[in-house]
């Protein structure tokens, strides 16, 4: 079976983050986002993927090669412009050659794709859809089904009157080739908002399949990091790279923690890292590989991106701090995104209030 990783998206919601980086290569724990997916891929015996690319495509392709390092074989379609989700996998129809699935690059899920295929099959669908059940639907696509599991009715990113069901679009599509005839060449077409809605008009048969499991749209800052803290909590079952030293504790190989340093997990100290004398890694730290966390400084509810550098006595909370950036001696920072100096942005105060457990933002 062959999969088809969207990847081509920009990112600007994850801005600053993304200003260098693809989003599918932000990392998470050490690993890019994308890199998760395809284990998940390989883990459920789908080895034949095609990713397609818009912008960045030379970084993505570097990283990720021809997929022989995951055991999988991977090729790369190019868009010219944006084509939209269903324009991109149009572009790709002379190599589908048979049932695939449909996934985005930007999407941290642990769901049981096999049970998925094996519900597509049962059910003789052209197309399924992965549900999910949220609290708040408004940015995503809704659902509505038959007692048999057919979509009877669909919206994509309804106003909060038009709401009528919090089980929503995942993203992830198991689909036939025929699917494919329903979406016109060289135009941008979209599967939410333009695919599914005319296979439902014309009654073609759309099933959705409510899995359980956890899923993650990483689309900005806020649940890139929540990503983070429900991994560490158990919530989403991922491969992190480390030794889980104790309940909810990942340390990397060759990380270094002075004995006066503080760990209180759950927290996660990346490959190469270093935690230096009397400093402290307080509940949901998350430090990138080959990172430093100086003398005395404190790093909490926080995401420090790899290479970098917490400086003495500083104070870092509720941040999440890029890949390579550097903060200065007894500084505090709190509730701020921080790619480079060029770049700061802040969380508002709102994101980071108390909020209900289905967000998972500790406080």
């Amino acid at each position: 079976m062959q999969a088809v990783i969207l990847a081509g998206g920009r990112g600007t919601r994850l801005h600053p983050l993304t200003m260098s980086t693809p989003k599918p290569l932000l990392p998470l724990f050490s690993k890019p986002v994308m890199e998760h997916t395809i284990e998940l891929l390989c883990r459920h015996g789908i080895r034949e993927i095609i990713v397609a690319l818009s912008s960045q495509a030379h970084e993505i392709a570097e990283h990720f090669g021809d997929g022989s390092k995951w055991g999988v074989n991977i090729r790369y379609s190019l868009e010219d412009e944006p084509r939209g989700t269903a324009g991109a996998v149009k572009m790709i129809q002379p190599y589908i050659d048979g049932r695939f699935l449909v996934v985005s690059g930007d999407a941290i899920t642990d769901f049981d794709l096999t049970m998925a295929v094996d519900y597509h099959k049962r059910k003789s669908a052209i197309a399924t859809m992965l549900l999910h059940q949220v609290e708040d639907p408004a940015d995503y696509g809704i659902v509505q089904q038959e007692s048999d599991g057919r979509i009877s009715r669909f919206l994509e990113k309804p106003k909060y009157t038009e709401i009528f069901s919090n089980i929503i679009n995942s993203g992830i599509y198991i689909l036939e080739p025929e699917a494919l005839s329903s979406i016109p060449y060289f135009t941008a077409y979209d599967f939410a908002r333009d695919l599914f809605p005319r296979m439902l008009r014309n009654l073609e048969p759309i099933y959705g399949c409510l899995l359980p499991g956890f899923w993650c749209d990483v689309g900005n800052v806020i649940q890139y990091r929540n990503a983070h803290f429900d991994a560490l909590t158990g919530k989403a079952q991922l491969d992190i790279t480390g030794t889980e030293v104790e309940p909810g504790v990942w340390i990397g190989e060759e990380a270094e923690i002075h004995h006066t340093a503080e760990l209180a997990g759950p927290l996660f100290l990346g490959t190469g890292a270093e935690v230096r004398k009397n400093a402290a890694l307080k509940p949901f730290a998350v430090v990138g590989e080959n990172s430093l966390v100086d003398e005395a400084a404190t790093v909490a509810r926080s995401i420090v991106g790899s290479r970098a550098l917490i400086g003495k006595g500083t104070r870092v909370t509720d941040c999440v701090i890029g890949c390579g950036y550097q903060v200065q001696e007894l500084q505090r920072i709190n509730n701020r995104v921080i790619q480079d100096d060029a770049h700061i942005g802040l969380i508002s105060a709102e994101a980071i209030a108390p909020v209900s457990d289905s967000s998972s933002i500790p406080v």
